[in-house]
């Protein structure tokens, strides 16, 4: 019954979440949003914040093992982006993925490289999403708003929230959605040419 009521709530005009994600129920959401038009009233967001200041020392307590790391940071890059990383961002990541969870999705965050004991030699230092839907794992790098996209998808939104409170349509980001889901690209057929 559950699963009916779901497929019926995916007709176009619907909100809600889609919970429980299924590669059907995923691939049905997918086309809905590339059909809608992208929305034409979105938020511009704000520029006019300050960064916070950064220290020179960062302490990283990992979620899997419980293993606390001291990192005494230089000028060098990588450590600064660090620093920004677990002083800023990891927690909102962890928001996200929890509020997926919440919705019935599989997800984890790995972010094994912070750990000293952990870590692994040559990972590379990058976040990395994993998301598995009817029994087959996606893992993918990472990056700038994947997160708040998958999040946006999964509650049937047409928009997502980037930095600063500024929105941007769903529908450019369906490429990346399918990437991060592990759902190929659907290839036009010779009837539907």
């Amino acid at each position: 019954m559950k699963k009916e009521l779901l497929i019926a709530a995916l007709g176009i005009g619907v909100s809600g979440a889609l919970d429980a994600a299924t590669q059907q129920e995923v691939e049905r959401l997918l086309a809905k949003i590339a059909k809608s038009p992208a929305p034409k009233n979105l938020l511009p967001g704000a520029c006019c914040y300050e960064p916070a200041g950064v220290t020179d020392r960062m302490e990283y307590v990992c979620p899997v093992c419980g293993t606390k790391t001291l990192y005494h940071l230089s000028s060098e890059e990588s450590l600064w982006k660090r620093q920004s990383l677990v002083d800023s961002e990891l927690n909102s990541y962890r928001k996200h993925c929890a509020t997926l969870r919440k919705l019935g999705w599989k997800v984890k965050l790995d972010e094994t490289f912070l750990c000293s004991k952990c870590r692994k030699a040559e990972q590379p230092e990058e976040l990395f999403l994993e998301v598995t839907i009817d029994g087959k794992t996606t893992r993918s790098k990472l990056e700038y708003g994947d997160l708040e996209k998958l999040v946006a998808f999964a509650e049937k939104k047409l928009v997502w929230p980037t930095n600063y409170g500024a929105t941007m349509p769903l529908k450019d980001e369906l490429p990346r959605i399918r990437e991060l889901l592990g759902i190929p690209e659907e290839k036009p057929t010779e009837k539907s040419k």
